[in-house]
């Protein structure tokens, strides 16, 4: 059933388009993270190359450069995802084994910011293989949460934050974990539509992916009481998503003032973009919950 549950969301996906998500725009649009990051090895052949930038970001044509080993740079054609604020390119020719390359990711504008942003670069080592299977995620396991009042940067006023820290299931990838995007969703909230909401995507946290890994979600507080649902999946380097998208974890936050947050383990059976994972992580969850029904 899990199969016929992944065949059917990425069909859904490919067929679909999720509105764009709108985020702040006072922040500096500076580059986040990359895939692969800096000093990252075994770097598959076919490997796509991709950044995320900081939110409210725009891309103009800037310039993305690749230096290959023998020290010659190419300018590649880039893409960009403005709603998962992803800068990604392809290799004019597969990447040679064993080679060191760089990459140079541009320093961007942001959609109300005068001066550009801070970009980046990342040495990587390639290995001998391509990436040929789909990456695995075990799902969101288990969910602790918080709650803040820092300084909005925008405003200077304090504002209501509600702070869930994520515990994620083991993941992999015949490319290695270096190359995963981890694609996150609010699926249930009270401002989550009939599609699960994404979150900023991001580099799968640092690690062999085996051992407990953690993330933080911020939300704003009427985005964040009650019940709320966390899903994800993870994108390997050549696009390919993981079979995850029904895995879900629940939690029950309560309105401030309060003492103490808490936390609960996930329930559930265990080129893209944002705008297709989040139909199929829809349809995963729909299929699902009608499974459970009595």
């Amino acid at each position: 059933m899990r199969s016929a549950w992944a065949a059917a969301t990425l069909a859904l996906g490919a067929l679909a388009a999720a509105p764009r998500v709108h985020a702040d725009t006072c922040g500096k649009p500076d580059l986040v993270d990359m895939v692969p990051p800096n000093g990252a090895t075994a770097v598959p052949l076919n490997a796509r190359l991709g950044a995320h930038y900081a939110a409210a970001t725009e891309y103009l044509g800037e310039d993305v450069v690749l230096v290959h080993p023998g020290g010659g740079e190419e300018i590649l054609a880039a893409t960009w995802d403005s709603t998962e604020q992803f800068l990604q390119v392809t290799p004019t020719a597969p990447l040679e084994p064993n080679s060191i390359y760089e990459i140079r990711w541009p320093a961007l504008r942001g959609l109300n910011a005068a001066a550009p942003g801070v970009g980046d670069k990342a040495r990587f080592m390639t290995g001998v293989d391509d990436d040929g299977a789909p990456p695995t995620f075990a799902g969101v396991a288990a969910i602790a949460w918080d709650f803040t009042r820092p300084h909005d940067e925008c405003t200077d006023d304090l504002v209501d934050r509600f702070v869930f820290d994520l515990t994620l299931g083991p993941g992999s990838d015949d490319g290695g974990t270096s190359g995963l995007t981890l694609m996150l969703f609010q699926t249930e909230g009270p401002l989550v539509g009939s599609t699960p909401t994404p979150i900023p995507a991001r580099a799968w946290p640092e690690g062999d992916g085996a051992s407990e890994m953690h993330v933080q979600v911020k939300l704003a507080k009427e985005a964040a009481v009650g019940e709320v649902c966390f899903a994800g999946i993870v994108r390997d380097t050549t696009g390919a998503l993981s079979n995850s998208g029904d895995v879900e974890a629940c939690v029950q936050t309560t309105d401030p003032p309060f003492f103490r947050g808490c936390s609960v383990a996930g329930g559930g059976t265990g080129g893209p973009s944002f705008a297709l994972a989040s139909f199929a992580l829809a349809l995963a969850l729909a299929l699902r919950r009608r499974s459970h029904r009595p």
